[in-house]
């Protein structure tokens, strides 16, 4: 909401939870983990896990383990993907298999989806996933927020509506933004955002978050995630901001800004709010 006596707000700062706001591996590993339970289940060979975290050490997604087929497009990938349905008629994949890959996620999906699993199975991997890192208590995990992300959002907040959009469901979220030192530090969070196929719906209600009579114009978004179609392309394609964190240098996309980590787009992110970021001392060049 706005401050009382501030200026109305009149931006936005949309921002993606996973390898954005949240980082860490083991979210992935657990996901591949579960993943590599159903395959031991059936008799097949449990190799998600392992390819996953081979990728992460080599900061190279395309491991040996991806299948393709003889024109070089890796099996299982929809070469249109859109909304597909299921028997009963409702929207059946809110996150198509992409190709190429741009994070851990989308590995662990397109091994899943080669090794027969479908995709309400990979879906109910990835809950599974997240449900046994709450078990073992996330503060045992790798998780954490950016360094110096909360004290920048403070600063964003006085002139910028800062919104976290997210596919995670919002039943069990709560504890993760407590972990990440992060509770409060947005004006609002959508969850079960369906990404990349909700992210048009989701700009919407954020642009709406502070005066749903005066929504925030598109070209006054700025939208920082790590996967271009995800969390960039419908913003970009508005006239909005875009910003990439391209961990893996994959090039995909063509944002206004890319850089490989969260550290390298705080003055970036400041700058576009309105003010200087002072933390860090400044980002590399």
């Amino acid at each position: 909401m706005t401050i009382p006596g501030s200026a109305p707000r009149t931006r936005l700062l949309l921002l993606d939870f996973d390898g954005t706001v949240c980082l860490g591996d083991d979210p992935v590993l657990a996901y591949a983990a579960r993943v590599d339970a159903t395959l031991t289940e059936r008799g097949q060979q449990p190799l998600v896990r392992d390819a996953v975290a081979r990728a992460f050490a080599a900061d190279d997604l395309l491991v040996e383990e991806i299948a393709y087929d003889e024109s070089g497009v890796p099996l299982g990938v929809e070469q249109e993907p859109g909304h597909r349905l299921a028997a009963d008629g409702t929207a059946h994949s809110a996150h198509p298999v992409s190709w190429p890959v741009q994070d851990g996620y989308q590995l662990v999906q397109l091994l899943a989806r080669q090794a027969g699993l479908s995709d309400v199975e990979a879906g109910q991997a990835f809950l599974g996933g997240r449900e046994d890192l709450l078990a073992r208590g996330l503060e045992s995990t790798d998780i954490h927020a950016p360094d110096g992300l909360a004290e920048l959002l403070e600063q964003v907040r006085r002139t910028a509506v800062v919104v976290l959009v997210t596919n995670s469901p919002a039943g069990v979220f709560a504890p993760w933004l407590q972990a990440l030192g992060l509770t409060g530090a947005f004006d609002a969070v959508i969850n079960d955002a369906r990404k990349p196929f909700g992210m048009p719906e989701a700009l919407r209600l954020a642009c709406a978050v502070d005066s749903p009579e005066r929504p925030i114009a598109a070209d006054q978004v700025l939208s920082v995630g790590d996967i271009w179609r995800n969390d960039l392309a419908p913003v970009a394609a508005l006239g909005g901001t875009t910003l990439l964190l391209d961990r893996f240098a994959t090039g995909l996309g063509e944002p206004d800004h890319r850089v490989r980590r969260v550290a390298d787009a705080m003055d970036t992110i400041g700058s576009w709010a309105g003010q200087e970021s002072q933390l860090h001392g400044g980002v590399p060049g």
